[in-house]
């Protein structure tokens, strides 16, 4: 079965989260394959979250505005490793 679950990334396009949005798209791509239905959801006022299954689980405005991380990612990727 394709899509087993969903990553929404949701991404500021004033500010040029795109980039980064895309970097996330490939990690989670890496790791999930086709078992997750991926999208990207273009937003503004600085906005980058991304949400599992309709949930928020990593807003930048909640992590004190920093851009996600290798690190960030892998903590994200765990979250939804521990909800599979």
């Amino acid at each position: 079965m394709i899509g087993k679950f969903t990553i929404d990334i949701l991404y500021c396009v004033p500010w040029g989260h795109h980039g980064t949005a895309a970097w996330m798209v490939s990690e989670f791509f890496q790791a999930y394959g086709g078992d997750a239905a991926i999208s990207l959801t273009p937003s503004d006022g600085g906005r980058f979250e991304v949400r599992f299954n309709g949930k928020k689980i990593w807003d930048k405005a909640e992590a004190g505005g920093i851009y996600p991380s290798l690190t960030n990612v892998r903590e994200i990727k765990a979250t939804i490793n521990q909800a599979l």
